[in-house]
C-alpha cells in the first residue's frame, strides 16, 4: 500500500473511540511543493529535492490538528458517534498521529494495530464509510489543506473501501416486525439517551449489523434497567449463547496473570511424591509449537481420585485475556474480571460450556462454572482479536506446556497411562498411551497442525482476524 493510502487508512481506522473537542487552534501553514527540473543547468546548483507529503502537510503540528479535528467531528457525528463509545480517546489520537506521521514520511514509529484488525467484526456499511470520509474532508478543509495534497489523500479512498465495508452477504437483518416493536417501546422510554440508543439499534438491525445492534441495545438496557426493555430483548439476543445475567461483582486487581496456568502437581500437591516422574516435549509436525497446550493423563486401569474444583481467574487487560491458556478440573469456577478502561463482552460458543457474560466495565467481573470436560474457546464480542482457551479436565494428572512445548509431571505412580495432548495451533487432540516406570521418564508427543483462530462473534457470524 502506498503512503497516500496508508494515511487515509490511519484516519479511517479510528472507529471505536470518544473525544473531547479541542480548543481552537490557528490553521497550520502548509508549505507548497517545491518545483524541480530534471537536471541543473551547467554551472548552477542542483535543484532542491521534492518535499515529502509530511513536510507539505505542515509536519507534526499540522497533522496533529487535522487528526484532532477528524476525531472530534467523527465522535459527534450522529451517524457514527456510537461507534466510538468504547475507545480510549487519548490513545486513539496518539496512534493516529503516529500512523499519519510515519506514513507520510515523518520521523515517527506506529505502535497500533492494522486496519484489518481494527475493523474486524465491526460490520461497517456504506453509510458509515461515507460519514467518515465526509468528516475527514471537513477536517482537511478547516485547515485549508491545498487541493493537491487533499487529492492525494482522497484519491486512495476508492481502493480501500472494500477492505473496510462488509459485503452484503455477511449481514444478518433482523425481522422488521420485531424491530417495529422496539421503535414503539423507544417512544415510551423517558431517558433520551436510552431512547436514542434503541432507535440506533433498530437502524443497525435493519441493516443487518446484528452484533452492533445488540451492543446498542445493551447500552440502552444499562440506562433503563433490564425490566424496562425486557419485552424486546430477544429481538437482539436470539442466536447468542445463554446470557449470564445479574449485577457484575467487584474483583480487586491482584496483578497481571501469567500467559498459561494449570498443573495437577501445583493444584493438588501430593503429601509425598510418588515413585515416578515424566518430562516431555510437545511438537507440531515435528517442530516446536508457536502456541500453548495441555497434556492430560489417566491411569489405564481407570482407578484414580477426582481432582477438587478450583477458583480461578482469566482477566481482561490491555485488550488481551490472561491466562491465554488455562487448565482447570471439572466443576471449577472461573472469574472474568475486566481491568481495562473500556467495556468487554466475554463469550463462548463451545459445546462443553457456552455462555454470554454481556458487557461490563473496568473493575467488574462475572463468573462461569465449568461442569463438563473439554475445550472452551473464549472470545470478546467487542474485540475480535481477543482469545483464550479454558481446558476443563477430568484427568487426575494434567499440566499446561511451557512456551517451547516442554512439560513435566513431578509425581506419578508407575504404570500404563492414556494420554491426550492438545495445542492451540494443532488440529484434533492426540490420543496415545505411555508406560511410566519408576524413576525419571522421557517422552515426545507430536501433533498435527490445524488449529483455528477464534474468529466468530457470539452469534456465530464470521469476522476475519489477521494472525
Amino acid at each position: 500500500m502506498n503512503t497516500r493510502a496508508v494515511w487515509v487508512v490511519a484516519l479511517l481506522a479510528a472507529c471505536g473511540g470518544s473525544s473531547k473537542k479541542p480548543e481552537p487552534e490557528p490553521a497550520p501553514v502548509v508549505t507548497p511543493e517545491v518545483a524541480t527540473t530534471p537536471s541543473a543547468a551547467p554551472g548552477k546548483p542542483a535543484p532542491p529535492a521534492p518535499k515529502s507529503l509530511f513536510d507539505r502537510l505542515g509536519g507534526l503540528p499540522a497533522i496533529t490538528l487535522v487528526v484532532e479535528e477528524f476525531v472530534t467531528r467523527s465522535t459527534t457525528d450522529e451517524r457514527i458517534k456510537e461507534r466510538f463509545f468504547n475507545t480510549d480517546a487519548t490513545n486513539l489520537k496518539k496512534l493516529l498521529v503516529e500512523f499519519v506521521c510515519l506514513a507520510t514520511g515523518g520521523p515517527c514509529t506506529y505502535t497500533g494495530r492494522s486496519m484489518e484488525d481494527s475493523h474486524a467484526g465491526m460490520d461497517l456499511v456504506d453509510e458509515e464509510f461515507t460519514a467518515l470520509v465526509e468528516d475527514l474532508v471537513a477536517g482537511l478543509d478547516k485547515y485549508k489543506v491545498p487541493e493537491k495534497e487533499k487529492g492525494e489523500i482522497l484519491g486512495a479512498l476508492g481502493p480501500l473501501k472494500p477492505t473496510m465495508v462488509v459485503s452484503a452477504d455477511k449481514l444478518h437483518p433482523i425481522d422488521d416486525a420485531k424491530l417495529a416493536a422496539v421503535t414503539k417501546l423507544a417512544g415510551t422510554v423517558k431517558d433520551k439517551a436510552a431512547a436514542d440508543l434503541l432507535a440506533k439499534a433498530v437502524i443497525a438491525g435493519k441493516r443487518g449489523q446484528q452484533s452492533y445492534a445488540e451492543q446498542l441495545f445493551t447500552r440502552a438496557e444499562m440506562i433503563t434497567g433490564p425490566k424496562t426493555v425486557a419485552s424486546v430483548a430477544a429481538t437482539f439476543r436470539t442466536g447468542a449463547p445463554a446470557r449470564i445475567a445479574g449485577t457484575p461483582k467487584a474483583l480487586p486487581d491482584a496483578g497481571a496473570q501469567p500467559k498459561v496456568v494449570g498443573s495437577s502437581d501445583s493444584d493438588s500437591p501430593a503429601a509425598k511424591p510418588l515413585a515416578a516422574s515424566l518430562k516431555g516435549t510437545l511438537t507440531i509436525d515435528g517442530k516446536a509449537p508457536s502456541g500453548f497446550g495441555v497434556i492430560m493423563m489417566w491411569p489405564a486401569n481407570g482407578k484414580y481420585a477426582k481432582r477438587t474444583p478450583k477458583q480461578r481467574v482469566i482477566e481482561q487487560r490491555g485488550k488481551e485475556f490472561a491466562p491465554h491458556v488455562m487448565a482447570v478440573p471439572v466443576g471449577s469456577t472461573v472469574a472474568f474480571p475486566n481491568y481495562d478502561a473500556i467495556y468487554h463482552n466475554v463469550f463462548s460458543l463451545s459445546n462443553p460450556k457456552s455462555f454470554d457474560l454481556g458487557m461490563y466495565k473496568s473493575g467488574e467481573s462475572r463468573d462461569v462454572k465449568v461442569d463438563k470436560p473439554g475445550i472452551v474457546r473464549v472470545g470478546c464480542n467487542l474485540h475480535a482479536s481477543m482469545a483464550a482457551y479454558l481446558i476443563v479436565v477430568d484427568a487426575p494428572a494434567y499440566v499446561a506446556t511451557e512456551p517451547d512445548g516442554s512439560f513435566s509431571f513431578a509425581s506419578l505412580a508407575p504404570g500404563k497411562y492414556k494420554v491426550q495432548a492438545w495445542n492451540e495451533r494443532s488440529g484434533e487432540p492426540l490420543d496415545t498411551t505411555v508406560e511410566i516406570k519408576a524413576g525419571a521418564n522421557q517422552t515426545t508427543l507430536d501433533l498435527k497442525a490445524g488449529g483455528q483462530a477464534i474468529s466468530n462473534d457470539k452469534f456465530n457470524n464470521t469476522r476475519e482476524v489477521k494472525k
